[in-house]
């Protein structure tokens, strides 16, 4: 086919809007304050108040969640910097990251008439968001908070002027509170999930009904983690926007020597291959749009640098870079050890990758030395 008669797609670029996307993935607390360090860094260089849309799932909700919260309190200067970051953003972090919760809410929810993720959700409320609702959240930058719909399979993308999700379509006029959608997208398989949000009281938008914009669909819906669907969370922000950033904090893959010959052995280990696989073919096609300046921005991550080892943050030494990697999936208490480690690793993995590849002349920031991560 003659170039002039190619096909725009996506990764081309057509029709996309002149903002800055962020996208902060799952990976429990680890990923929260590995994003929180990542999000300090984007502080320093003046880029927080340039973001037109926040997506996260998972563990990157609860640090999107804490940033929504807030936002309106930010203290800008005229660089863009904001002078309380620590006080209004970061602390409240630090105090989700000490509360363990997956094991006590997994046991809690045992009980008769309670549940899991409601357990974490209170959590959530006592630390992060207290009794903010998802509709009091700011429009500018929108944040979108997305889980995965166990019934109709796609992502549910909740935000404060509507809920969405393609198979149902726009849902306006929902109270919820912004704990209760955080326990949504980090509805951990199999001890969190599922979590539930009543989507009857609200009305679809005239245009946008999909083919399931109907009861069950419309009543009682069981969501699981936003990360099955999409753990980089980048999915509501690569259709939009020309620049995107990218923090990842998934789990690295592990190799296994000796893998499991049993049913469930087997399946558990075939749907962790099945997961990595989806999270790297999105890895390669925004490494691709970025090499081919079909998007500008960048992507950093824990592993960043794994195979390539001149591609890690000078800050970080080896054993350090290491470390993150091997703090677990879970929303069990961290250390301050662990909390200072995760800080510091995603402060260097963001400064390096956007020096490197957000320059000026890609619509970058005007490159700073680097400062000093965030500390407990």
């Amino acid at each position: 086919m003659p170039d002039n008669e190619r096909r725009a797609s996506p990764i081309d670029g057509d029709n996309l809007r002149d903002g800055i996307g962020l996208a902060l993935s799952g990976g429990g607390y680890r990923a929260m304050v590995f994003h929180a360090g990542a999000i300090f860094r984007l502080n320093e260089l003046g880029l927080l108040p340039r973001l037109d849309r926040i997506s996260s799932v998972s563990g990157g909700s609860m640090t999107a969640a804490a940033l929504a919260v807030a936002w309106r309190d930010l203290q800008f200067d005229a660089n863009g910097v904001a002078a309380n970051l620590r006080a209004e953003f970061l602390v409240p972090i630090l105090r989700q990251a000490e509360d363990s919760i997956d094991v006590g809410s997994a046991f809690g929810g045992l009980l008769p008439f309670v549940s899991a993720a409601d357990i974490a959700a209170k959590s959530y409320r006592h630390n992060l968001t207290g009794d903010t609702e998802l509709s009091s959240l700011p429009a500018n930058p929108t944040f979108v908070f997305n889980a995965t719909n166990l019934m109709t399979g796609a992502t549910t993308r909740f935000r404060s002027d509507f809920v969405a999700d393609y198979q149902i379509g726009v849902i306006e006029g929902l109270r919820l509170k912004l704990s209760d959608v955080v326990a949504c997208s980090a509805a951990f398989p199999p001890v969190l999930s599922p979590a539930t949000i009543d989507l009857s009281g609200g009305t679809v938008r005239p245009g946008t009904q999909g083919p399931h914009a109907r009861p069950p669909f419309l009543g009682r819906v069981a969501f699981t983690d936003g990360g099955v669907y999409d753990n980089l969370g980048s999915e509501t922000i690569w259709k939009l926007y020309r620049t995107l950033l990218i923090s990842n904090a998934g789990k690295p893959f592990a190799f296994d020597e000796g893998p499991a010959h049993d049913w469930l052995g087997q399946s558990l280990r075939v749907l962790d291959i099945a997961l990595d696989q989806s999270e790297d073919l999105r890895e390669r096609i925004l490494a691709h749009a970025y090499e081919v300046a079909a998007r500008n921005g960048a992507m950093w991550g824990l592993t960043t640098g794994l195979s390539k080892p001149e591609d890690r943050p000078q800050m970080l030494s080896e054993a350090e870079y290491m470390a993150a990697q091997a703090v677990p999936t879970r929303l069990v208490r961290l250390s301050r050890g662990d909390q200072n480690l995760l800080l510091k690793a995603g402060y260097a993995h963001a400064a390096s990758r956007i020096r490197k590849y957000f320059v000026p002349e890609r619509g970058g920031p005007e490159d700073l030395p680097d400062g000093q991560p965030p500390q407990v």
